[in-house]
Order: C-alpha cells, then sequence, then structure tokens
C-alpha cells in the first residue's frame, strides 16, 4: 500500500485523471478515501463496476448522487463489450486530450478486467485471489491513449469489514466461513424462511452419514452471493435513501 500511495502521489501531476473503480453494490464503502489526498488535484472518475450484481434502483440513486456532488460517475459491467465505449464516451465528454489515466481503487473489483477491456490484445493479469497485480504497469496505445494499472489497496480499519469480506474485497479466513454465510444468507434473505445449511443439505453438500458439510456449503453461499446467483443485491444506498 505504501509503495503505491507513493507512485500515486509522483505520477498525479502528469496524470489526465484516476479511474476509480468501485464495486456498483457498495461504492462508498469500496472507494479508497485516502486518495483523494495523494491524487491532488487530478480528476477522478468513478466506475461502478459489477453493476448487473447491483439493485438498478440503487445504482440509479448512486450516478443521481454522484452527480449532485459533481463527481464524474458511470456504471457498467467490465466484462461486457459494451463497457469500453460506456468508459470512452464518458471520459472524451469530461476530459480533454492526452488521454494519461490511472486505474486504481481496491483489490479484486475487476480493475484489472476493465483496463483489459480498454487496453485490447495489451493485456494485464487478472484473477480471482486480491493482489494478482503487483506493481505499476504502463500500456500506451495509439491516439494518445496511456493507461496505468496499480496494485490495489485496503486500508487496515476497512480489513475487518464483513461486507468488504462479503464482496470478495477481502480474503475470508477459514474459521470465520460459517460466520460470513450466516450473515450473507441474512443479508440476501432477510424476511424468507429456511437457512443456508438446508440449502446445502439441498445442493448435496453432505458428509459420511448425511450431516450437511458446513465448510463447503458456507464457500459455495459467499461464491454464490459474489456472483449474483441469488439475485441483484446492494449492500450500501445513498445517503437518505432507503
Amino acid at each position: 500500500m505504501i509503495a503505491t500511495q507513493k507512485v500515486i502521489r509522483e505520477l498525479a501531476p502528469y496524470l489526465t485523471a484516476f479511474v476509480e473503480v468501485v464495486d456498483a453494490r457498495a461504492p462508498e464503502l469500496t472507494r479508497h478515501q485516502p486518495m483523494a489526498q495523494w491524487v491532488g488535484r487530478a480528476k477522478r472518475v468513478v466506475v461502478l463496476n459489477k453493476m448487473e450484481l447491483a439493485d438498478a434502483e440503487a445504482t440509479e440513486s448512486w450516478l443521481e448522487w454522484y452527480r449532485n456532488h459533481g463527481v464524474i460517475a458511470v456504471a457498467l459491467n467490465a466484462t461486457a463489450h459494451q463497457s469500453e465505449q460506456q468508459l470512452r464516451a464518458v471520459l472524451k465528454q469530461a476530459l480533454e486530450p492526452p488521454y494519461r489515466l490511472a486505474v486504481v481503487g481496491l483489490p479484486n473489483l475487476g480493475k484489472s478486467t476493465l483496463l483489459n477491456r480498454m487496453v485490447g490484445k495489451h493485456r494485464v493479469a487478472t484473477g480471482a485471489k486480491p493482489g494478482v497485480t503487483r506493481g505499476p504497469q504502463w500500456i500506451r496505445l495509439p491516439g494518445g491513449w496511456e493507461w496505468l494499472d496499480l496494485p490495489g489497496v485496503v486500508t487496515p480499519s476497512k480489513s475487518k469489514d464483513w461486507r468488504l469480506k462479503l464482496l470478495g474485497v477481502v480474503p475470508v479466513p477459514a474459521e470465520e466461513l460459517e460466520e460470513m454465510a450466516e450473515r450473507a444468507w441474512q443479508w440476501m434473505f432477510p424476511e424468507e424462511n429456511g437457512d443456508w445449511e438446508a440449502w446445502g443439505r439441498s445442493r448435496g453438500y453432505l458428509m459420511t452419514g448425511g450431516r450437511v458439510d458446513l465448510h463447503r456449503t458456507a464457500q459455495a453461499v459467499l461464491i454464490a452471493v459474489r456472483d449474483g446467483a441469488f439475485g441483484p443485491r446492494s449492500v450500501e444506498w445513498p445517503p437518505h435513501v432507503k
């Protein structure tokens, strides 16, 4: 984190803007607040990634909230082909060339996936494990576009937030899997009967003797929630909304 902070501070004066990737299900929670001090006067464009996993009404409320606060923001799905055109259109409308851009944000929010979409064949490493990006990577393209990929950062104060664990930003220790599965189930189904253990039994996650394999079931619940298998849901809404 210290190395990333140093790079951001040193490069900020030379960049057109920082493209800050957040999770559409929790945009402010997944922003790295200290970054505002690191980037100085450089502009920030907030990308609400994984919009297909978020409550559509909540996402629209967030976009309006950001507009009202003078923040450039766009919601998209970085894995979709149209995301490149969406982001380029926003950047061209908000910024003046040349486009020297740094992609920043917390780990595992789709930064490298989005960057791969923007740079095409000049691909960078991606993965489900937080921290795949190890160091600064410049990608220069025709037309005056320059992209910088940076490692994700997580502050110690945020690393223990269960919501970041739920979203996959922070790894879940093995001893916390069952607790997190319980939290995830209550979040997804607050008003419904049933429980995650019964779901595991219905899926056949059983041990010898017919007992539910709680460890395997808990892992499956978290994966299902993160992948949107139970439907779209937002963790966070704008202030004064819901």
